[in-house]
């Protein structure tokens, strides 16, 4: 394991990129989450991608060298024998990052000897990642959303089941303004900012800065939740929709246009400094996906702190309705094909050039790989020109540190944490100034 952890950060930091294919197996969902396009109330036709297909394009993925295949849905546990089944055939493939998800609905009801034959049967196979969605804080708000009652019980009843067999789910919360409940309102577009002089949030008007403290409060409770619940980890989607982009013809259909999901690009970008000020203080307490310096770059209207996004070079999306394979499930203008191994060739040589969304299971990636791509190829530019931000390559480090301390976030390995009290004198940054703590 000490051996995997640090190929792993040599391959971040020399920019030695893995591939990935996220693979949706089903549109189906049992869900009725407002946040997306899937949910059982949902207009349109419901697919299931045969397994034949699956397992050939996983043994092209083995064959190209890809780590990582992540299996989604809809709910890809509505047929657990055939995840099941997947798993372990990319498994013997050797994919070494295998993954997937829930919003556990199966835990609700599960009593112990059925929670035991879950977990013994996840635990036999090589899946790395395994997450469980969590919507707020509060346990009504989730579980309404989700049109599941008693899931939260469930949950905790299940993770220390998980536990025992050595598979530790992450807490998955996807962005909205119900995270702790009372929905957190828009924000008065037309307002113009003002000085604040001597306040921690200069030049943010009143109403922003109750929105950055509306969702901080937000995100820590979240973290409490989880850690409360029993998770030892977390993650966090950013917002899939957002009031200045227009997604006609997604490829992937989790996208709604929801008022809980819906952010101006001001407050998406307050969204992100939300969590860039709240994460430093829980990553001693649970460790989380998210990497400090994309969420600093997120926040920020620099477009020199941004890097472009490798799907469709190196990250793939194949959809349930057809097989068809995308750069990504934003671009659903650009199919490329059903065959893993001509899409491969045919796009395996360009360059990176697109940053028109913020989903992070391509964004995060692209952004850590291509600071350091960036960092080996243009040193003296990194260390004298001090290009880019200084801050930026700080928490970039921070992040790598971080992320070999914690194993790269393997589910199946026992979490290093420690109780860590937050550091009230610590400061907030302010105008992206002042330092962050790094917590471990």
């Amino acid at each position: 394991m000490k051996t995997s952890m640090i190929a792993d950060g040599l391959k971040i930091l020399f920019g030695a990129i893995p591939g990935q294919l996220v693979i949706q197996i089903t549109n189906h969902c049992n869900g009725a989450c407002p946040q997306c396009g899937m949910r059982k109330t949902a207009a349109g036709a419901r697919h299931i991608l045969p397994p034949e297909k699956i397992k050939h394009t996983v043994k092209q993925c083995a064959e190209h060298g890809f780590e990582a295949v992540s299996f989604t849905g809809g709910e890809p546990f509505l047929n657990m024998n055939r995840l099941f089944d997947l798993l372990d055939d990319a498994g013997q493939k050797g994919i070494p990052y295998l993954r997937t998800g829930t919003n556990g609905y199966m835990l609700a009801d599960a009593d112990a000897a059925q929670l035991n034959d879950l977990a013994a049967r996840l635990a036999g196979t090589k899946i790395r990642n395994f997450w469980i969605s969590l919507d707020s804080a509060d346990t009504i708000t989730h579980e309404t959303m989700r049109g599941l009652p008693g899931v939260t019980a469930g949950i905790r009843k299940a993770l220390p089941v998980f536990h025992a067999h050595g598979v530790y789910p992450a807490a998955n919360l996807g962005i909205n303004r119900n995270i702790r409940g009372e929905p957190i309102p828009r924000l008065t577009e037309s307002q113009p900012d003002e000085p604040q002089t001597g306040e921690p949030q200069a030049g943010r008007t009143t109403e922003a800065n109750e929105f950055l403290t509306a969702f901080k409060d937000g995100f820590t409770a979240f973290f409490n939740k989880a850690i409360d619940l029993g998770f030892t980890m977390a993650n966090v989607c950013y917002p899939m929709s957002c009031d200045d982009k227009t997604f006609d013809d997604p490829a992937y259909g989790a996208i709604s246009d929801d008022y809980c999901v819906s952010f101006s690009p001001r407050e998406r970008r307050l969204v992100f400094r939300a969590l860039l000020e709240t994460i430093p203080a829980f990553r001693n307490k649970i460790r989380i996906f998210s990497p400090l310096s994309v969420l600093y770059a997120l926040s920020e209207e620099d477009d020199a702190l941004m890097f472009p996004c490798l799907g469709g070079i190196r990250y793939f999306y194949m959809d349930s309705r057809d097989g068809r394979i995308y750069p990504c499930g934003y671009l659903g203008d650009r199919d490329l094909g059903d065959d893993l191994d001509e899409v491969v060739k045919q796009d395996n040589r360009g360059k990176p050039h697109c940053q028109k969304c913020h989903w992070e299971c391509f964004r995060d990636p692209s952004q850590l790989f291509g600071l350091a791509r960036y960092i080996v190829r243009h040193p003296l530019g990194a260390l004298v020109q001090k290009k880019p931000h200084p801050h930026l390559l700080k928490l970039w480090f921070g992040d790598l540190r971080y992320y070999m301390k914690h194993d790269f976030f393997s589910g199946r390995t026992v979490p290093k944490l420690k109780e860590a009290v937050c550091d009230e004198s610590r400061q907030p940054l302010q105008n992206g100034s002042a330092d962050l703590p790094e917590n471990g």
